[in-house]
């Protein structure tokens, strides 16, 4: 079995908190050393952090030779939290805080007091048109780390995320995107800068998708105009989570399965499934027969027990958040409730290293 406590001193939590370090902000947790280091000795008065989406360790390594940029410039390894899925990694970069804080734990959550399963980053329902648009002013309420350095009023700071930026079609946006990270580093001293390729293909393509590949290529390229046109920037690149190859399980069709459960639907991610269990000796035995091989199974004790979702204080819905039990995927498979008609041929949010290791790469060092 294996040993899902979450380190203390080497995920992306700990990269936010040196940023905000360095920038004369007192850290939430463990700062990251080999980017103290890093910052420490850097001659370079503005910094940017850029993120890939899905752009782990083994996706880099599967396509080294599509971005020899990029591959030329790792400094070290790294992991992401867990689960590690965007909505969870990115919150816990840009906070310095950990999920079981934040309460940014996957894509869809139970809200007790709403009685609903909610998206998060949409803040709508999962079943219905319902919107919930003051979710992440008031429930989900975070500082994040630009904001923090900002109001200290030393230092300016901002960010800027992909899917917000115009563009009449994805390449323009793309485009507009890395633009408009260019001008704001003209009058930041600190610039989050988030891209939703490649995750966004390899979803749609999985991980050896000829657009994938071709996005790997673009992303090297702009990259690499972006760096040598701010030669008084230090950038640092990472991901959020890695990505792997998948296939359905669905819910549906093993009886046993949903006969344990309360309610078909499962929450947080499908390869980090939070399941609301009724039948614990019907669910245990089905695990041991069916799918044992495929997932970790973990009570929410364990789960908070082994500090799996970090430390802190936990978020005050926590557990509204959290089932009872969890299936943490191992391989190749994720669980489908038949809630959702989208097919998807890439996934992350297990527990694989493919899904957990991070790169991190420097330049203008």
């Amino acid at each position: 079995m294996k040993n899902l406590t979450l380190s203390k001193t080497e995920t992306l939590t700990n990269v936010g908190n040196s940023i905000l370090k360095h920038f004369k902000i007192n850290p939430f947790h463990d700062t990251f050393k080999p980017l103290d280091d890093v910052l420490n000795n850097t001659n370079k008065k503005k910094v940017c952090l850029i993120l890939f989406d899905g752009f782990g360790k083994a996706i880099i390594e599967k396509h080294k030779d599509l971005c020899p940029f990029i591959y030329s410039h790792i400094y070290t390894s790294f992991k992401s939290v867990y689960p590690p899925t965007t909505v969870a990694a990115t919150t816990s970069l840009c906070t310095g805080k950990y999920p079981i804080e934040t309460g940014y734990i996957g894509w869809t959550e139970h809200f007790s007091n709403y009685n609903d399963d909610i998206f998060v980053f949409l803040q709508s329902s999962k079943f219905s048109d319902k919107k919930y648009p003051d979710l992440k002013n008031t429930i989900l309420k975070v500082d994040y780390i630009w904001e923090l350095i900002e109001r200290n009023k030393k230092y300016k700071a901002s960010s800027i995320q992909s899917f917000l930026v115009k563009g009449e079609s994805e390449q323009e946006q793309l485009e507009n995107y890395f633009k408009e990270t260019d001008e704001l580093l003209k009058t930041n001293d600190f610039l989050y800068s988030y891209c939703t390729e490649p995750d966004h293909l390899m979803h749609a393509e999985g991980t050896n998708g000829e657009n994938v590949k071709q996005m790997i290529v673009y992303l090297n390229y702009k990259l690499s105009q972006l760096v040598n046109n701010n030669k008084d920037t230090l950038f640092i690149l990472v991901a959020d989570h890695g990505m792997v190859d998948v296939k359905d399980y669905f819910i549906l069709d093993h009886k046993d399965l949903l006969n344990s459960l309360s309610s078909q639907y499962i929450t947080i991610e499908p390869r980090f499934a939070s399941l609301f269990v009724k039948d614990e000796s019907l669910l245990k035995k089905f695990y041991e027969s069916d799918l044992k091989d495929y997932f970790e199974l973990k009570s929410k004790e364990e789960l908070l027990d082994e500090h799996i979702l970090g430390y802190g204080t936990p978020h005050k819905m926590i557990d509204s958040f959290l089932g009872n039990y969890f299936l943490l995927a191992k391989k190749e498979y994720m669980l489908n409730d038949s809630s959702n008609d989208i097919v998807f041929k890439g996934h992350h949010a297990g527990i694989s290293d493919d899904e957990t290791n991070l790169f991190m790469m420097i330049f203008n060092s």
